[in-house]
């Protein structure tokens, strides 16, 4: 995409698209077919009176810390290895769990529990509960 100028003061950007084929279609006929399926497919979301629930769904999932894979917190090996065992393997998984069910992982103990405390507060500023919440 490149800003192309108009009449000298309007902008508007021109998408410039290199095609290569194998030869059994003409680069414009491929275009061509591509963007028949893009529009295609696209064709049921003409029809949405609303978007808002798949909009909350969507905010809901991007939190981009809980994204993280848990190799990012540059954990003592012992601590990663009983993460991963537990599939454990990126912040939003992580967060499912309380400082008392990290106690709870197999060969998980103390020390280790603090280093991932101690890592998820330092780089995310992120606290994980002491306990369950009693209901």
């Amino acid at each position: 995409v490149e800003d192309d100028r108009v009449d000298g003061a309007n902008i508007r950007e021109r998408l410039l698209i290199e095609i290569w084929t194998n030869g059994s279609v003409k680069p414009e006929e491929a275009l061509s077919q591509a963007a028949d399926i893009l529009v295609n497919m696209f064709e049921p979301l003409k029809d949405m009176n609303t978007v808002q629930g798949v909009q909350e769904e969507y905010q809901e999932d991007q939190d981009p810390t809980s994204q993280i894979p848990i190799e990012e917190l540059q954990l003592s090996v012992r601590a990663y290895n009983c993460l991963k065992r537990a599939q454990i393997n990126s912040v939003s998984d992580l967060l499912d769990y309380t400082q008392e069910d990290l106690l709870e992982i197999k060969n998980f103990g103390q020390k280790s529990a603090e280093e991932v405390i101690e890592a998820l507060r330092k780089r995310l500023g992120i606290t994980l509960p002491q306990e369950k919440a009693k209901s």
